[in-house]
């Protein structure tokens, strides 16, 4: 039973005027103890929010398809290519697939490898590729291509502005390739088979081969792959003493973003030019931003 005095001394101490009396003490510890608990209580929900905040952030970056016209699906792992079909996992988890030529794999993996940072705008993204007829055929630069004199590329150059490398030392260089009979044979082929802008230099490493080329469309990009493949591969199965132990292509649009970059080693080229891998396929596995 409580007196009138300790009655008195409970409300005050609650109130925040701790008295120091004996009959006091225990309830400023059962005060103190309160608050500690209570703090704790409040950090581990904030802990939890947090690591909630981050495991959505993490599921929300994902991967992202980009289709041709304009859709974006958030996916939990890259696209595969089988046969004509992409393979996609959805961020519920469901696997679904939907036809190659409805999805945009150059900015798919533009968007994805480059990181959100240096990615595509959401203005760029909402763009709609559209899939023309097949080019007409232009004057073939195969004479600007052979680097003999820096004059022979002011027509080329004016109207590709210079574009930042992708990957350290695979870009044109000043220098052909070291083989003047390789660097012609190339040009030869890409002519015939319709390749039309694009140059020639030496590779990053002496017995490289690199070739820019002008891609404006995906069916451009594709064209150009497997293009560079053929060429590779007739090259190297007749002269396999003088052919280039890799290829090192990139391809540019004319706006200078750039489309993608391969090393194409002679195993990729005869699984490219005899159809083993549809270019689609060895896009997505293969390709550097």
């Amino acid at each position: 039973m409580l007196v009138a005095g300790q009655a008195l001394q409970w409300q005050t101490t609650l109130n925040g005027q701790y008295d120091l009396s004996s009959g006091g003490q225990p309830v400023i510890q059962l005060y103190l103890v309160f608050k500690e608990t209570i703090m704790k209580l409040f950090i581990s929900v904030l802990c939890v929010v947090a690591a909630l905040v981050v495991a959505v952030g993490a599921a929300g970056g994902g991967y992202i398809v980009i289709l041709k016209n304009g859709e974006r699906l958030r996916c939990n792992e890259p696209l595969a290519v089988d046969g004509n079909l992409a393979i996609v996992t959805l961020s519920t988890g469901q696997v679904t697939s939907l036809p190659i030529d409805q999805v945009n794999l150059v900015a798919t993996e533009r968007y994805n490898k480059l990181g959100l940072g240096n990615a595509l705008t959401i203005d760029e993204l909402e763009r709609t590729e559209k899939i023309g007829p097949t080019p007409t055929p232009r004057r073939t630069l195969g004479n600007y291509a052979t680097l003999s004199g820096i004059g022979d590329q002011v027509e080329l150059s004016s109207n590709l502005p210079p574009t930042p490398t992708p990957t350290p030392g695979i870009k044109l260089q000043l220098n052909p390739y070291k083989d003047p009979k390789i660097n012609a044979a190339f040009i030869e082929i890409l002519d015939k088979k319709n390749l039309y802008l694009y140059r020639t230099s030496a590779g990053s490493q002496p017995e490289y081969f690199f070739i820019q080329a002008v891609t404006d469309t995906q069916r451009e990009v594709f064209h150009a792959l497997k293009t560079v493949a053929e060429a590779f591969d007739m090259i190297a199965t007749r002269r396999p003493d003088l052919a280039p132990s890799a290829i090192e292509l990139r391809m540019i649009e004319t706006s200078g973003r750039t489309a993608g970059t391969f090393r194409i080693t002679t195993e990729d080229a005869a699984t490219l030019a005899g159809g083993t891998i549809p270019p689609e396929k060895f896009y997505v596995e293969n390709v550097i931003f």
